[in-house]
């Protein structure tokens, strides 16, 4: 759990949005390379670079002091300009860059990405303002942390699958990372969240499944059967809340340690 109490600066941190700039273009590049040869499906790259945003923002918004969620979204903004420039100078091969309307709709997903993420990061900082009583109350459902584990898991688990599986080509290594995309993402909200919250990380793995199934089963026509459906809602809540109660043991280490 953080205990930073930073106050959000009033002016542009333009170190925060050069930061966001440089790790977008590593992660957001680095993502579409290695997708791109062995995806060739437009959705699944564009889905690839998104969350690569989304992770870039998470970044920002976590290590950076204060509410940087506007430095985050200009980041995301100069990234994709960058982006669509090289893949122009490239060629672009599935033509995602050849049409004006399909540039501003990338745009705008960037940097919708890329301040969700930032949003998310902002979160597991605590930056924004010390925990209340009521956000630390175990019998309620937090939604915010629900969210937060959605953006995380979400990102984690399209990272996760489509980076591993080029590297691999096993289905068996390809649902391991799947998993422990959930694993990981139960983790982080578990132990950065105030109080105990095992319940918002398990929807959270839910929610994250469906937003997968939906992906899947619209974006790219890959049909699910609902029997798998079921298997990965169950799977997806019961790794969240297995990182999740992780989380929360480390999280009693930490502050244990810290008193002792």
């Amino acid at each position: 759990m953080s205990d930073s109490t930073a106050t959000p600066a009033t002016g542009m941190e333009w170190k925060w949005v050069l930061a966001g700039v440089f790790a977008g273009l590593i992660i957001v590049g680095a993502s579409y390379y290695i997708v791109a040869p062995v995806f060739h499906s437009p959705a699944v790259q564009i889905l690839v670079m998104m969350v690569g945003f989304s992770i870039t923002g998470v970044i920002v918004g976590y290590f950076s002091p204060g509410v940087t969620i506007r430095e985050s979204g200009i980041a995301g903004a100069i990234v994709m300009l960058l982006v669509m420039v090289l893949m122009a100078l490239a060629g672009d091969p599935e033509n995602m860059v050849a049409d004006k309307f399909i540039d501003f709709l990338l745009l705008l997903l960037g940097i919708g990405f890329s301040v969700t993420g930032a949003w998310a990061g902002e979160k597991l900082q605590g930056g924004e303002a010390p925990a209340t009583e009521e956000e630390k109350a175990e019998d309620v459902i937090h939604w915010k942390w629900v969210l937060t584990g959605v953006v995380v898991g979400f990102a984690l688990s399209a990272l996760f699958v489509f980076l591993t599986f080029p590297i691999h080509k096993s289905m068996i290594v390809t649902l391991v990372a799947f998993l422990l995309s959930f694993t990981i993402a139960g983790f982080i909200v578990g132990y950065k969240s105030p109080g105990v919250t095992l319940k918002e990380p398990a929807i959270a793995g839910i929610f994250t499944v469906i937003v997968d199934w939906v992906f899947l089963e619209f974006a790219i026509s890959l049909s699910i059967a609902a029997e798998d459906l079921i298997s990965g809602l169950a799977l997806g809540f019961l790794f969240s809340l297995l990182g999740a109660w992780l989380g929360e043991k480390y999280q009693v280490s930490r502050q244990t340690g810290a008193t002792e």
